[in-house]
């Protein structure tokens, strides 16, 4: 059974559909990949692979959703991915020195090495809608989805 390093973009994606604000092509696309996410999420939750997930990406998803929608429904989210069965949050000191060496390596931000520094640590499949990150990762032989490129099915036969 494979590893997944999930990204705080694809939570957060399954969860919050795209603000009506944005430009129309924007918006489609971005409605197009939250139903992605959100089928991706379902469909991870109900299988036996183990989905990792890196602290700080427990931290960004929690800021987030506290910022755009409320400390309520933050809290929820951050229980629910800390207590979901086939959901592991790794910390920091397991892969501290592999985020270090990507950031130095790629120049990727810090937040974005943490993520990518796991799925290299652990050769974890990344799953992300983060175009620059999935850039990084590739560049060290991580292998990576784009999510908004990819078909989910695509990505569960690679899972299995």
């Amino acid at each position: 059974m494979e590893e997944v390093v999930l990204d705080s973009s694809v939570i957060i994606k399954s969860i919050l559909k795209p603000g009506r604000w944005l430009h129309k092509e924007v918006y489609k696309r971005e409605l197009e990949t939250h139903f992605k996410a959100r089928t991706f999420v379902k469909k991870l939750k109900s299988s036996d692979i183990t989905v990792l997930i890196p602290y700080p990406v427990i931290v960004e998803v929690g800021a987030v959703i506290a910022r755009l929608v409320s400390r309520e429904l933050a809290e929820r989210v951050v229980e629910s991915l800390r207590t979901t069965k086939n959901y592991t949050v790794v910390y920091e000191e397991e892969y501290r020195d592999k985020a270090l060496k990507v950031a130095l390596l790629t120049g990727s931000s810090g937040f974005d090495a943490y993520v990518i520094g796991l799925a290299w640590n652990r050769n974890a499949l990344l799953i992300t809608d983060d175009k620059p990150m999935s850039r990084h990762a590739e560049t060290l032989g991580v292998k990576v989805f784009l999510l908004r490129d990819t078909d989910v099915e695509d990505i569960m036969k690679q899972l299995h």
